[in-house]
């Protein structure tokens, strides 16, 4: 009994500590994480096996939040973190507004076609297999594997200090700043487009995200509607030149984002719900 007594009375300061610090040590780790999965990447080469490399990089978000949710706070905290899987009955609307971010830059691809465009056409070597392992490998590896960090654990702390429209520009930078890593290991979108679309995004996720009560399943799909716009749109069908994509899917998210911020409600919730309906943590 007595020794029970002593453990807890240890764990204790650890559990204080990242409850107090818990953002700064979540986007501390988050980072580390990534990093440390790149360079072993770029030391290691084909010896370093690639899915190791995609889970320590790729869900460092999610797994820093897990660690740090139940080093302050344990099961019940780790619970609170995954409840946002379960808020799926949103409205129709919240589901067409989380994939309006794929339909906008697609119906530009279509447009772009009608009006004679001339596509790069599919990539070299793809089959419907490899078609669906990439939509797959799109869905596990950026929507699944960041949201219970970026949105879940982060977004609502931030909050709480800074207020929606604010915190989203916190989280967007940090976000963005996040796949530097990435552009050491191939080629990715030019980051005077990359950042200021990932801005927009992250002020658009936390409209969805405050208006669903801290639905994760709506916001894995605005980041999947993202991430296919870049990765399947552009680069597995070959349906517009990339960067009649990038300029045009950033018009259209553009005004979209304008219209949100309009309609939306005040900036320092982007909803008009009650404060007390906010999907915040103090």
């Amino acid at each position: 009994m007595t020794q029970t007594i002593e453990i807890h009375s240890k764990l204790t300061p650890l559990n204080r500590f990242c409850k107090k610090y818990d953002l700064v040590l979540f986007f501390v780790l988050s980072y580390a994480l990534m990093i440390v999965g790149v360079l072993f990447r770029l030391i290691l080469g084909p010896i370093f096996p690639e899915f190791l490399y995609w889970i320590i990089s790729f869900w460092s978000p999610t797994i820093s939040a897990l660690i740090i949710s139940g080093l302050s706070g344990g099961w019940i905290q780790i619970k609170s973190l995954l409840k946002g899987f379960t808020r799926w009955r949103v409205g129709i609307f919240w589901y067409f507004a989380s994939f309006f971010i794929m339909l906008g830059p697609l119906l530009i691809a279509i447009i772009y076609i009608l009006f004679g465009g001339q596509s790069p056409g599919l990539a070299a070597g793809l089959t419907l297999p490899i078609l669906l392992f990439n939509l797959l490998y799109t869905f596990l590896f950026g929507p699944l594997s960041e949201e219970p960090g970026w949105r879940g654990f982060a977004l609502p702390r931030l909050q709480t200090r800074f207020g929606a429209l604010n915190s989203s520009i916190i989280l967007g930078f940090i976000w963005a700043f996040w796949h530097l890593p990435l552009y050491l290991i191939e080629q990715r979108i030019a980051l005077y487009i990359f950042i200021p679309l990932v801005l927009v995004i992250s002020i658009l996720m936390t409209w969805v995200y405050n208006n669903t009560n801290g639905s994760l399943i709506l916001t894995i799909i605005m980041h999947f509607s993202f991430n296919f716009d870049m990765g399947i749109l552009v680069g597995d069908l070959g349906l517009v030149p990339p960067m009649i994509l990038y300029v045009g899917g950033s018009i259209a998210i553009g005004i979209y984002l304008i219209v949100v911020l309009l309609y939306a409600g005040p900036l320092r919730k982007l909803s008009r719900k009650k404060d007390s309906e906010m999907p915040w943590i103090s």
